[in-house]
């Protein structure tokens, strides 16, 4: 698994971005990696959503991104860890909190703060806002990130939400043609080969769970879903988990035996010659 890694996810609204950005997370630290969780959208702040009954003693991302100077301390006093788990904490705006209750930041503090969590986590998941054209973070994360996963409800809300938001990603910097796109609380009845196709294809899929739905209401999303009936849910997870952190691996371990392969019969035709 290729550490360093900063995973920005993606997508319209209600489609189960922090959902998906607590999973990822919750996967990687059953494999003993630490991460940092970043909830970047200043809009519809998710930390009591996820965690109602953690204290977070001020440590607001906002004040940290509006501070005069950040530094690897400063981002790690605001860090909220969650409870019952290792080496996995959050930093995101608090409950209350909106756009105007911080100073405006640049693009450099946006640069500035990638490059320091990426010393201080061994994968940094940034669950973005979907009203990412007014959220620098966001759009930074974005550009910035190792890999994006576009979340996409199958549904027309869907098509019209990225029919509006693409464009304005069109710079080649955000490389949209490599966004891992993944179809959303997939039910049987919904159209999900419609949008697909819509889309021009999708990679991957997550179904609808109702043991997930439950954790959301509950907020209890930092626990593993350990219903039978999730089983699907958990499979198409392992298989984006897969495409997100193991196939780069995987295939360079295939381009170094068939390099050895190909070494080895140029030698024994040498042999062979002689």
């Amino acid at each position: 698994m290729k550490n360093n890694k900063i995973i920005a996810v993606w997508g319209n609204p209600n489609s189960g971005k922090t959902t998906l950005g607590i999973k990822i997370a919750n996967e990687l630290i059953k494999k003993n990696k630490s991460v940092i969780l970043v909830m970047a959208d200043p809009y519809t702040p998710a930390i009591h959503t996820v965690l109602p009954f953690t204290e977070t003693k001020e440590q607001s991302l906002g004040a940290l991104m509006s501070s005069v100077q950040i530094s690897q301390e400063s981002i790690l006093t605001k860090c909220i860890p969650v409870p019952k788990t290792k080496n996995l904490s959050v930093l995101s705006y608090l409950h209350g909190e909106n756009i105007r209750t911080y100073a405006d930041y640049g693009k450099e503090r946006v640069l500035d703060f990638f490059i320091l969590l990426k010393h201080l986590a061994d994968h940094i998941i940034v669950d973005c806002s979907c009203q990412f054209h007014h959220d620098l973070l966001s759009r930074g994360a974005l550009e910035l990130s190792d890999q994006v996963v576009r979340l996409i409800s199958p549904d027309l809300k869907a098509i019209s939400y990225y029919d509006a938001s693409l464009p304005l990603l069109g710079e080649r910097k955000f490389n949209v043609e490599n966004h891992i796109k993944v179809l959303s609380n997939v039910k049987p009845e919904m159209p999900k080969d419609i949008v697909g196709n819509r889309f021009g294809g999708i990679q991957n899929e997550l179904e609808y769970s109702e043991e997930l739905q439950r954790q959301v209401l509950e907020a209890r999303l930092f626990e593993s879903l350990t219903d039978k009936k999730s089983e699907g849910y958990n499979n198409q997870l392992h298989k984006l988990m897969a495409v997100l952190f193991f196939d780069q691996v995987e295939r360079g371990k295939e381009k170094v035996k068939k390099e050895k392969k190909l070494k080895m019969d140029f030698l024994k035709k040498g042999v062979m010659r002689r």
